[in-house]
């Protein structure tokens, strides 16, 4: 990082949560406390200054990942007086927006995980979890909203425990009920922070609160002595354990994921501000503090690690590109290794292509600072890569080295669009393009039989969101059509065929011969190509080209046109002519040999399922069970929670397209649902019939 900080000084972290439960309230709280912004701006009222996107603003809801960073001194605490940067990154809250999260996510060394104090870890908070949980990055918790009516800190705790499985271990918990909430308890430190006219203040905890605190102290005290000698020996003997010994725990706790640190207050009351900042620099990890990041050599497939250090050669991941007016394509990028600087040819992973680096830029949403260079742990933005896609590697062109991609999700709603204007429909392909360069979540393709374009993406509002952004970033105006439920095939049994192509028309002939296996594979597989021919029988070029013809056939379906997936394809055997093959001949045969196969296997319909949380009063529990019921839904699990149900169900995608607002009918408004993508089963035979048409 171009400053005086250090890299044991720097957090890289995100805020995450299930919609409305506050975290860009959070955010925007923690810019104001940290002098990055002169005034606190509201979701609510469109002013917000990571929402800068007019759409976010209009709707209220985060809907692009924005960088930030900060600067922050603690006031208490391990590093109490040491100067820290902390880089932000706020992402949404929406299902429909996940690749938004998990390219965050993918770069980002700990997150602090919101939660609402009424509600608990809801749908979309254990989806982000997991998530998180995957790339393996540290966690600590928020619980927003304790001046909430029905704010229940334990309960929140619990859901913590019992959902995500990690020890959640609260170091703050509120002083006094509802509205009243203007302090909160530091349990390590014995002490109460007041949170009045935007300062921190301790004091002494009252006699009549000693109890209480250690009380908490001890189940922090016991959650430490899991993960550390020192604190299970002084528990063991009886002595009392000082602040710093249990912060040094925590610290390694949360590190490991052992632990979730968890922390309070109410961000639109600027309550607990201040103690959450403290607690990402007490809790989270440095870049130091982390493994080296792992990657291998682009030619040879060795494997390579960097440390986070400048004197390392540079390794750096474009975690996602944007179209910038000004600038053209604009990279945000983490540098993991080296020193990413201005002007300098860096080394793209997937092409081997040299790439000059333009301008490099420390964001704050929409703004940018521009420096000379970005060290080791840095989150920066750069201009100047033309063709570097989410995901690719940048690195030093002496020292090349490819990391892990990122892997984005398939989409599970599609929408016909079509251009208002002859001046759109020249237009639109090249918008398409760029909008896909952007998001790799979204999916457009011809439709031959229609001629309609289509686009598939996420949920309805992703796609909602693309539209607007054709036209007002791409200056494309298109008509969308109804959503339509984006259905995949796949085979019932395993099945051989072979098929002989052979085409002679006065010029170079074509010939080849290919026979196939398919048989069914895991859910979430796709399609597995093998050659499993021996003694040559078909040339490695060709071998290629089979492959080619294969995943072509099932990009394009063979019972209702949709795509077929979760299927193993082996090349058993092969004949080639001496002349008249060729790579196009064996395509062809593959492609063909492909559909035989398949049609023999017998081939079923895959229709997506959704994850629903519905929480509704217990007066309307029955009518909404039996509405789920009529959709093909089952309630796998009913909770309650206060004078309401938490309903968890399991629904096809296609029925749900209407269910917001059915249920706002049924529950008179008072019922709300979190909706997510599951994964794909069998659809009834029924649903086969009518999608086949």
């Amino acid at each position: 990082m171009p400053s005086a900080i250090p890299g044991t000084r720097l957090r890289n972290i995100g805020i995450m949560a299930h919609i409305d439960a506050g975290k860009t309230t959070c955010a925007e709280r923690i810019l104001f406390f940290t002098g990055r912004i002169r005034k606190m701006g509201e979701v609510h009222h469109g002013s917000a200054a990571l929402d800068f996107d007019p759409l976010e603003q209009k709707k209220g809801i985060t809907i692009n990942a924005a960088a930030t960073s900060v600067g922050w001194t603690p006031a208490r605490g391990p590093f109490a007086g040491v100067a820290h940067r902390v880089q932000i990154v706020d992402t949404p809250g929406h299902i429909d927006f996940t690749i938004e999260v998990e390219r965050s996510l993918r770069v980002l060394d700990g997150a602090v995980f919101v939660l609402d104090a009424s509600q608990g870890v809801e749908c979309q908070s254990e989806t982000v979890f997991r998530q998180a949980e995957r790339h393996g990055v540290p966690c600590i918790a928020f619980v927003n909203k304790v001046d909430k009516v029905g704010a229940d800190l334990d309960m929140c705790l619990r859901d913590v425990r019992e959902r995500l499985g990690v020890t959640p271990v609260a170091v703050h918990f509120p002083l006094g009920e509802g509205a009243s909430v203007r302090a909160i308890v530091d349990v390590l430190a014995r002490e109460i922070v007041r949170f009045d006219d935007d300062v921190a203040r301790a004091e002494p905890i009252p006699a009549e609160l000693a109890e209480a605190v250690e009380a908490r102290r001890r189940a922090v005290v016991e959650a430490c002595a899991e993960v550390d000698h020192a604190v299970l020996e002084s528990f063991c003997e009886g002595r009392d354990v000082d602040a710093a010994t249990l912060a040094r725990a925590l610290r390694e706790g949360t590190r490991e994921r052992k632990l979730m640190v968890v922390t309070c207050g109410s961000a639109l009351k600027s309550v607990g501000i201040q103690t959450l900042l403290d607690a990402v620099v007490d809790y989270l990890p440095s870049p130091i503090d982390l493994p080296p990041v792992r990657g291998e050599h682009p030619e040879t497939g060795a494997p390579l690690d960097r440390r986070a250090s400048d004197e390392e050669p540079l390794a750096a991941l474009a975690f996602k590109t944007v179209a910038d007016r000004g600038v053209g394509f604009l990279s945000y990028v983490r540098v993991y290794s080296g020193v990413l600087e201005a002007g300098a040819s860096v080394r793209v992973g997937s092409t081997g292509a040299r790439e000059r680096v333009g301008r490099v830029y420390l964001p704050h949403a929409d703004q940018r600072e521009e420096v000379a260079s970005a060290g080791a742990g840095a989150i920066v933005a750069v201009t100047g890569l033309r063709d570097v896609r989410t995901g690719e590697t940048l690195s030093s062109t002496s020292s090349p080295i490819v990391l892990e991609r990122i892997t984005a999700p398939e989409p599970v709603v599609e929408v016909a669009i079509e251009p208002r204007t002859a001046d759109d429909r020249d237009g639109l392909g090249r918008a398409l393009g760029r909008l896909l360069f952007e998001d790799p979540s979204l999916r457009a393709f011809f439709d031959a039989e229609s001629g309609q374009t289509r686009l598939r993406g996420m949920g309805l509002l992703h796609l909602e969101v693309a539209v607007d952004k054709l036209a007002r970033d791409h200056k494309v105006a298109v008509a969308m059509g109804k959503p339509e439920v984006a259905y995949r095939e796949t085979v019932a049994r395993p099945s051989t065929a072979a098929h002989r192509h052979v085409k002679q028309d006065g010029g170079a002939g074509q010939f080849a011969c290919v026979t196939l296996a398919v048989s069914p594979a895991p859910r979430g597989s796709g399609v597995a190509f093998s050659d499993e021919t021996v003694g040559g029988v078909v040339p490695k070029d060709f071998v290629s080209a089979v492959e080619k013809g294969v995943r072509a056939a099932a990009a394009r379906g063979v019972f209702a046109g949709y795509p077929v997936v979760d299927v193993a394809v082996a090349l058993r055997d092969g004949e080639t002519h001496v002349k008249d093959s060729s790579a196009a001949a064996f395509e062809v045969a593959g492609s063909l040999a492909f559909q035989a196969a398949c049609r023999d296997a017998g081939l079923v319909l895959l229709e997506p399922y959704c994850a629903l949380e519905v929480t509704v009063p217990q007066e309307h529990g029955g009518d909404v069970i039996g509405d789920l019921g009529g959709r093909r839904g089952k309630v796998e699990r009913v909770s309650p929670r206060g004078n309401a149900l938490v309903l968890e169900a399991r629904a096809p995608l296609g029925a749900t397209f209407d269910y917001v607002a059915v249920l706002r009918g049924l529950t008179h408004g008072r019922g709300t649902a979190a909706i997510r993508p599951a994964a794909y089963e069998i659809a009834p035979p029924a649903v086969a019939a009518r999608v086949a048409g």
